[in-house]
């Protein structure tokens, strides 16, 4: 009888953890989910970004030839959506560097799954900065 308990009590431990694997496994792709989302668009705000600045340099040629609120304004907000798209060039950069997936392994399953959901925080961030900014720039320069 004592045999028959521990062979269950074990049993259950094992199907408990491989549930537990395959949570975390699925919080891990859904995390990687977004990333593979956005991660393609990374040449089109690096494009917009060069967009930018050929446009602040136009304006700037423009300024030296005569001052103008409009021409000012125009710069000012191109360069906000610079930094804007510089920000989030970063953000993606920062958090591919910071990501430590086979960190997962050693982690208790609960301890995983916590990590996993500040992944997904933090990686949903960084795809409203890029949505956002992308979709700000994209008006600017009037790529419809």
């Amino acid at each position: 009888m004592k045999k028959i308990i521990t062979t269950a009590l074990v049993s259950a431990l094992f199907i408990a953890c491989g549930q537990d694997k395959a949570t975390v496994e699925q919080a891990e792709k859904d995390v990687f989910v977004v990333h593979d989302e956005i991660m393609p668009q990374m040449g089109q705000l690096m494009e917009y970004q060069k967009e930018l600045s050929k446009e602040i340099t136009a304006i700037d040629s423009l300024l030296k030839i005569g001052a103008s609120d409009s021409l000012q304004k125009r710069k000012e907000e191109a360069l906000s959506l610079g930094s804007m798209l510089k920000e989030a060039d970063n953000g993606m950069m920062d958090w591919m560097h910071d990501y430590k997936g086979d960190s997962l392994k050693a982690l208790a399953s609960d301890e995983a799954l916590k990590a996993m959901s500040a992944e997904k925080t933090k990686i949903d961030a960084v795809k409203v900065k890029m949505t956002e900014s992308m979709t700000k720039a994209k008006a600017f320069l009037n790529h419809d």
